[in-house]
C-alpha cells in the first residue's frame, strides 16, 4: 500500500482472477472493484454502464457488466447469506479469489457479498475500508433494523460491540454514527488513527468467526453491519486522504435523505458593461478543511500563476460548510450567488468546482449567474450537473479513469457528450479523489492544454 502523504497512487487495473488476493500491487484494482460493487448494489445501472470498458479492465465479466445490478435490491442478498460467512481456519485470500471467480460466473448479489466480507478483513487499509464503504452503503446498513430478540445464546448484538481500542461497549438501538446530529463536522474533531492491521484483524476474526457458532442470519447481519460500521469509524479517522475519502462516500448523513426545501433564487443585479473580471474556485464536500483552494493554496497558487492571473486572491474569498447534505448545497447556491453579485457584479470567467464544488457551481451557472465557463474536478454527475452540461456555459470536464469515491456513492461519473463540454480523463489509473486538484497531476498528464483551460 502507498504510505499516506503519497500522491495520488497512481496503478495498473488487472483484470486477473488470482488479482483478488490482498496485496500491494493489487490494492488499487482491489478497492476499484469494491466500490464498483457498492454501485450495483445500490442498481446504479446507468452510471454503471458507462464504465463498461472500466469494468472490462477490472475484470468483471460480460454476464456482471450486462446484468448491470438489476434487481439486486430486491433479492436482498445479506439475509440470504448461505455459505458466505467464514469458517475458522478459512484462507481469506482463497476465499476471496474463489467469490471473485463465482460473482463473475453467475452475477449473483449474495457473491458480491461474500467477496466484500472476505476483503473486509484484508489487513490493507484502502481495502478494508472500501469494503466496508461497499457494504455500508450498497446493503443500506445505515437504516437496517437490528435482528429482533431471539434465545439468551444468540443476544449477543443487544449487549456487546468490539471497538478499536479493546474490550466492550454497549450497542444503541441502532447503528448511527454519533457525530451525524452536527452534519458530520465531528468526524474531524478527534485526533488522527494510524491504520493497526493486527487490531483490526482480531476484532474482525473475533465477530465473523464467532458469527458461524450458531447459524442465525440476524446475527449475521448484524456482525456485518457491526464489523462495516467500526471498520468505517477507524477509516474516517485515518491521515490517508484515500481511506478518508471512502468511507466519507460511504456516509450519507440523514439530512442528506430528505427531500430539500428549496427557496426562491436570488435574482442577479443587471450584469455591468466590462470585461469578466476574476475567477474563482469552490470546493468539495469538507474541502473547508483543506488548503488547496485557498488563496496562496498550492492549487490556488498554480492556477493564479500560469493559468488564470484573475483567480480571486483577496480575504473575503468563497466557502461553503461542506457538510454532506442536499440542504447545505442549496444554501452554498444562494450564498455564493450572493458573493458573486458583490464581488464579481461583471460575472466570472472561470469557475474551478471539486466534487460536490462542481455540483455547487452548476446550479450557480443555471441560477442565471453570469459564468463563462465551468471546470469540474471529479464532480458527481448528479440530476443538476448534468442539466447544466445542456446550457450555454462551456464545461472542462476534469476525472479519474474510475474514481472509486463516486462509485461508492452510487453516483455517475460521465457527462453526456455536448458540443460545449470537453471531457479530460487522466491517463493513469489513480485512487486520490484530489487528483484532479493536483498541481503535479495536471503537469505530467497536461491538463490545461487538453482541456484548453
Amino acid at each position: 500500500m502507498t504510505a499516506p502523504g503519497e500522491a495520488h497512487d497512481i496503478f495498473e487495473p488487472s483484470s486477473d482472477t488470482e488479482s483478488a488476493r490482498a496485496s500491494a500491487a493489487n490494492e488499487g484494482s482491489n478497492v476499484c472493484r469494491a466500490a464498483a460493487l457498492s454501485s450495483l448494489l445500490q442498481e446504479a445501472i446507468t452510471p454503471m454502464r458507462q464504465l463498461a470498458a472500466e469494468q472490462r479492465a477490472l475484470g468483471f465479466s460480460p454476464l456482471m457488466i450486462e446484468a448491470g445490478g438489476q434487481l439486486w435490491r430486491e433479492r436482498d442478498p445479506l439475509r440470504q447469506l448461505d455459505d458466505v460467512p467464514l469458517l475458522p481456519g478459512d484462507d481469506l485470500d482463497g476465499a476471496r479469489v474463489r467469490r471473485w471467480a463465482e460473482l463473475n460466473a453467475t452475477a449473483n448479489p449474495r457473491r458480491a457479498v461474500g467477496f466484500l466480507i472476505a476483503m473486509l478483513g484484508s489487513d490493507l487499509e484502502r481495502e478494508s475500508a472500501a469494503a466496508a464503504a461497499a457494504l455500508w452503503r450498497g446493503l443500506g446498513l445505515a437504516t437496517r433494523q437490528l435482528p429482533p430478540p431471539g434465545p439468551s445464546r444468540l443476544r449477543l448484538y443487544e449487549r456487546i460491540y468490539f471497538d478499536l481500542d479493546r474490550g466492550i461497549r454497549n450497542v444503541p438501538g441502532a447503528l448511527p454514527f454519533p457525530w451525524w446530529g452536527d452534519g458530520g463536522r465531528g468526524v474531524f474533531a478527534g485526533e488522527q488513527e494510524d491504520w493497526e492491521p493486527e487490531r483490526w484483524q482480531e476484532i474482525y476474526t473475533r465477530l465473523i468467526f464467532g458469527s458461524r457458532l450458531e447459524r442465525d442470519t440476524s446475527f449475521e447481519t448484524f456482525v456485518v453491519t457491526a464489523l462495516a460500521r467500526t471498520r468505517l469509524e477507524g477509516a474516517l479517522r485515518s491521515p490517508d486522504a484515500v481511506t478518508r475519502s471512502l468511507a466519507l462516500a460511504a456516509v450519507e448523513f440523514p439530512e442528506a435523505r430528505e427531500r430539500p426545501t428549496l427557496q426562491p433564487p436570488i435574482e442577479p443585479p443587471p450584469t455591468a458593461p466590462g470585461a469578466l473580471t476574476l475567477s474563482t474556485i469552490i470546493h468539495g464536500t469538507w474541502g473547508w478543511k483543506g488548503g488547496w483552494w485557498r488563496p496562496g493554496g498550492t492549487f490556488h497558487r498554480y492556477i493564479l500563476d500560469t493559468h488564470r492571473p484573475n483567480l480571486y486572491n483577496r480575504g473575503a474569498k468563497f466557502s461553503w460548510s461542506g457538510a454532506y447534505s442536499r440542504s447545505q448545497r442549496d444554501l452554498a447556491v444562494r450564498d455564493f450567488t450572493e458573493w458573486m453579485n458583490e464581488v464579481a457584479p461583471q460575472g466570472i470567467q472561470t469557475l474551478f468546482g471539486h466534487s460536490y464544488g462542481g455540483e455547487i457551481a452548476a446550479r450557480a451557472t443555471r441560477a442565471g449567474n453570469r459564468i463563462h465557463e465551468l471546470v469540474l474536478l471529479s464532480t458527481p454527475v448528479t440530476e443538476h450537473v448534468a442539466q447544466a452540461s445542456d446550457g450555454d456555459v462551456r464545461i472542462v470536464d476534469i476525472r479519474l479513469r474510475f474514481d472509486p469515491v463516486l462509485a461508492v456513492a452510487g453516483t455517475g461519473q460521465r457527462l453526456p457528450a455536448r458540443q460545449k463540454v470537453t471531457e479530460v480523463l487522466l491517463n493513469r489509473w489513480r485512487l486520490d479523489h484530489g487528483a484532479t486538484h493536483d498541481e503535479q497531476v495536471w503537469r505530467s498528464e497536461d491538463v490545461a492544454r487538453r482541456g484548453r483551460v
